[in-house]
C-alpha cells in the first residue's frame, strides 16, 4: 500500500462545520501526486446531503438562492424555517436513510486509505472503534436524541462520522478496529506493507479552547488522562470530553503512547522500506474564528526570529472589542491566548523529541517532520501584522483575488473581499488551504525520495474552491447583522468539536 492517512478532521477534508469533502483535502491531492488512481489505490469515504454535522456553506448557498444577496426585515420571518430545512435533510438522512448507522457504504467497500475522522485526539486512534460508535449511537437514540429537534444535528455525529470511516462495511469481524488497528491490518497483510504514512493528531487536544473561548485543562495526570473506566469502557471519552486543552505533560503521555504503537506496528512488516510524515501542531489562535480585537502587543517567543502580533481580546469573528465588554460575549484574554499557543509550542518540542527518539533506532530516518505549525504561522495575515512570511508556490503570485487567513468575506457583487485559506466554520482550511498543505507535505516527501515534484494542479484547486470561485454575496449579513451572525454561531455550540458547554449555555 502506497499511502496510508491517519488524521482529524483537516486530514478528513472537514470543511465549514461538517465532514463533507475529501475528495479536495490534502491527502487525496497527494494520493494523485503519487501517481494513485483515486477510487481504486487511494479510497476515502464521500459525505452526501452536505455532511456532517452541519455544512454552513450549503446553508448559505440555500440562502442566498432564496433572498438573494440580502435579507430584508420580512426575509426574516422565513429564514429560521428554510435553516432547518438544510439541517432536516441531513439529519433524516444520517439517521434514518442510506446515510444511517444502520446501513453499509455503497459498493462493498471495507476500508479506506484515509482513516482520518473529525473531533480525534492523539489516544482516539487507538481507543475509539467500531463497537463503541455503535454503543453510544444506540445509548444516543435510547435517550431519545434522534427525534427531531428544531435546528438539530444528526444525534451522536461523532460517531457516525467514525463508524462509517472504521467499518463502511458493518462486519463484525471488523467491530474492534481503530485508526490503528486498520493500519496493522493493512501493514500485515499487503505484501509491502503500508509504504507511506502520513500521521497528523494532536490539534484536538487544543482546539476546543478556540472554539468554546475557555481553556479546561487536563489535570496533569497521565494515568487519569489515559485510564479506560473499567465498567463501561465504551464511554471512556466522556470522560475525557470535559477537557480543551492538554497540559504538556499528558500531551507528552499520549504522543508518546502512540508513536509507540505505530512503531510496533511498522516494525511488523520488513519487505520494504516504509516512511512516516508527522504533522506538527498548529497555533490555533490563528484560525480566523477567534477574532483578534482590541489594542495589540508585539510578543517575542523564544526561538522566533520575529515578534508575533496578540490582542487584548479573542471573540468569535462578527463582534467587536465594545461588544465583549458590554455583553460579556465569551472571550479569550491576551493571557489565555498566549497560554494556549505556549502549551502547542511546548506539544511540537515534544513531537520533535520524540521522533528523533525513534529514528536513533534506525539506521536511517524513518519519521519525519511536516513542520506545518511554522508554516501557518508564517502565512497568518494578523499575527504578522498584515507582512506575511510564507513563500507561497509560483502559482499564488499574480491570481486574483489574492488569498489570505482572515475571515472570509464577499460582498454583494460576488468578489472575494478577504479571506480564502479558511473554510467558513473559521477553523479548517478551504480546498486552497488544503493544497498548501498538501504542498508542504511534499515538500518533505521529496526529500526522503518519496516522489519528485511539489507539483500540483493550482488551477484546478482553485476551480474546486467554490469559496473562491463563487464567492457567496450573502457574506456581509454576518457582518452586518447580529441576529443573524448569533443564529450561526450556534451551531458551534452544538458542534460535538467544542468541548465546552459554556458555549451551549451562552448561544445554545
Amino acid at each position: 500500500m502506497k499511502l496510508f492517512t491517519i488524521g482529524d478532521s483537516v486530514s478528513q477534508g472537514f470543511m465549514s462545520l461538517a465532514a463533507a469533502r475529501t475528495d479536495l483535502c490534502f491527502s487525496t491531492l497527494i494520493a494523485k501526486s503519487m501517481g494513485l488512481t483515486v477510487g481504486t489505490e487511494y479510497l476515502y469515504p464521500e459525505w452526501l446531503m452536505g455532511g456532517l454535522p452541519a455544512n454552513i456553506e450549503k446553508i448559505l448557498r440555500r440562502l442566498e438562492k432564496k433572498y438573494g444577496s440580502d435579507i430584508n426585515v420580512l426575509d426574516w420571518l422565513t429564514i429560521l424555517p428554510t435553516l432547518e430545512g438544510v439541517l432536516d435533510e441531513a439529519e433524516d438522512y444520517y439517521e434514518r436513510q442510506e446515510g444511517s448507522a444502520q446501513q453499509r457504504y455503497p459498493g462493498g467497500i471495507e476500508f479506506f486509505h484515509n482513516v482520518a475522522i473529525q473531533g480525534f485526539d492523539i489516544a482516539d486512534s487507538w481507543m475509539i472503534t467500531s463497537k463503541v460508535c455503535k454503543y453510544q449511537i444506540e445509548l444516543s437514540n435510547e435517550k431519545g436524541d434522534s427525534k427531531d429537534g428544531f435546528l438539530a444535528f444528526p444525534n451522536a455525529a461523532f460517531y457516525r462520522t467514525a463508524l462509517k470511516v472504521l467499518n463502511p462495511s458493518l462486519n463484525p469481524i471488523y467491530d474492534n478496529y481503530s485508526q490503528l488497528d486498520w493500519l496493522k491490518h493493512h501493514h500485515t497483510t499487503a505484501p509491502e506493507g503500508v509504504e507511506n504514512l502520513i500521521l497528523w493528531l494532536g490539534a484536538n487536544n487544543a482546539l476546543g479552547t478556540v472554539i468554546g473561548l475557555e481553556i479546561n485543562q487536563t489535570p496533569n495526570d497521565p494515568d487519569r488522562v489515559l485510564k479506560i473506566p473499567s465498567q463501561k469502557p465504551e464511554s471512556f471519552r466522556e470522560v475525557r470530553e470535559k477537557w480543551n486543552l492538554w497540559h504538556p505533560n499528558d500531551f507528552e503521555a499520549e504522543y508518546q503512547q502512540l508513536l509507540d504503537r505505530v512503531d510496533k506496528i511498522m516494525q511488523g512488516n520488513n519487505n520494504s522500506p516504509w516512511n512516516v510524515f508527522i504533522g506538527t501542531v498548529p497555533l490555533i489562535t490563528i484560525a480566523p474564528l477567534a477574532k483578534g480585537v482590541g489594542p495589540t502587543t508585539e510578543i517575542h517567543v523564544d526561538g522566533e526570529e520575529k515578534p508575533s502580533t496578540y490582542y487584548k481580546y479573542y471573540t468569535y469573528f462578527p463582534f467587536e472589542e465594545d461588544t465583549v465588554r458590554e455583553t460579556g460575549t465569551l472571550h479569550l484574554t491576551l493571557q489565555d491566548a498566549l497560554y494556549i499557543d505556549d502549551c502547542i509550542r511546548s506539544y511540537n518540542k515534544i513531537i520533535r523529541k520524540l521522533v528523533d527518539s525513534k529514528n536513533s533506532q534506525y539506521p536511517q530516518p524513518r519519521y519525519h517532520i511536516v513542520d506545518l505549525a511554522s508554516a501557518l504561522q508564517e502565512i497568518a495575515f494578523k499575527r504578522n501584522a498584515g507582512q506575511v512570511q510564507y513563500e507561497f508556490p509560483e502559482y499564488f503570485k499574480f491570481v486574483y483575488p489574492q488569498v489570505n487567513t482572515k475571515y472570509y468575506h464577499a460582498d454583494t457583487t460576488g468578489r472575494l473581499r478577504q479571506g480564502g485559506l479558511f473554510s467558513l466554520d473559521g477553523i479548517h482550511p478551504s480546498a486552497i488551504g488544503q493544497g498548501l498543505i498538501a504542498y508542504e507535505f511534499l515538500k518533505e516527501m521529496k526529500k526522503v525520495g518519496v516522489g519528485d515534484s511539489t507539483k500540483l494542479d493550482w488551477k484546478s484547486i482553485f476551480s474546486s474552491d467554490q469559496l473562491y470561485s463563487q464567492p457567496i454575496t450573502l457574506m456581509h449579513e454576518f457582518y452586518d447583522n447580529r441576529e443573524f451572525a448569533e443564529t450561526i454561531i450556534k451551531l458551534f455550540g452544538r458542534n460535538p468539536l467544542a468541548r465546552n458547554p459554556a458555549m451551549t449555555r451562552k448561544f445554545g
